[in-house]
């Protein structure tokens, strides 16, 4: 018995989690990294090409939508706005859950029923998050009182800056008709390249089912450890991520929590 995996396994789990950013790596990695062995059996040729196709196209596509809509400095400023309004809605939930008198209580629910109502805006598009987060401000700015009373007034125009900061740096780079034609295009482009590394996948399983010779069955053993090497290191580095993502979420809560009982 083969000390390598005699099955590409474990794809489509994987696939279904990771983002369109990872998806394109993945699947140039795969490419890149069994093109050498691909030619040794010849029944592959079919379905290899067309899934090298179908991934370089991703990679033309993801590139273009990088430089136009995804820059870094724009994931930035995303990101600032999102953990800014995350702490501002935890602030007021907070207040809302423990007033000190009648006047705490009357002031917190004010505001909560108006972050109540723009609290899902980070998770939106990036034009749509822009335009909730301009109404939530104007909206908490009709209660000066109660802001100021829980002290909330800097944060606001700090999420405001943080907002027109990042609606600055978008608008340099497209309109959203743009962002959404390019963002459709890559996720589109991303569907068929799974589907052929499916199909690619299937065909080389297929194969080590049947008798083959020496030099085709050493090649198929090799395809398969390599595609099965990636899933591994893909699916580490996802939970990893997850990993993180969780850690840091609980980091948050508690710098909130800590900065509320102040």
């Amino acid at each position: 018995m083969s000390e390598l995996n005699e099955k590409i396994e474990g794809y489509k789990s994987l696939l279904s989690h990771i983002s369109i950013a990872q998806k394109t790596q993945f699947h140039k990695d795969v490419t890149d990294q069994a093109y050498p062995v691909v030619p040794v059996v010849t029944e592959l040729a079919p379905s290899y090409t067309k899934y090298k196709a179908d991934a370089d196209a991703l990679d033309a596509a993801f590139d273009q939508t990088n430089k136009s809509i995804e820059t870094e400095p724009i994931a930035v400023a995303d990101r600032k706005r999102d953990h800014t309004t995350g702490q501002l809605i935890s602030r007021i939930e907070y207040v809302f859950k423990f007033p000190q008198n009648d006047t705490e209580a009357e002031k917190s629910r004010i505001l909560k029923f108006a972050a109540d109502s723009y609290k899902n805006a980070p998770y939106r598009d990036y034009a749509a998050e822009t335009s909730s987060l301009r109404a939530m401000i104007a909206e908490l700015r009709m209660e000066e009182e109660a802001l100021s009373l829980f002290e909330l007034t800097t944060l606001v125009n700090r999420l405001e800056f943080e907002n027109n900061d990042f609606e600055a740096l978008y608008n340099l780079r497209t309109d959203e008709a743009e962002a959404k034609r390019l963002r459709g295009t890559l996720k589109d482009l991303s569907v068929k390249a799974n589907t052929s590394f499916d199909i690619f996948c299937q065909t080389v399983n297929g194969m080590m089912l049947l008798p083959q010779s020496i030099d085709k069955t050493n090649a198929l053993k090799q395809i398969i450890h390599i595609v099965n090497a990636r899933i591994h290191q893909y699916t580490v580095t996802y939970h990893h991520h997850l990993g993180n993502l969780a850690a840091k979420k609980k980091e948050d809560h508690t710098e909130d929590s800590d900065e509320s009982e102040q």
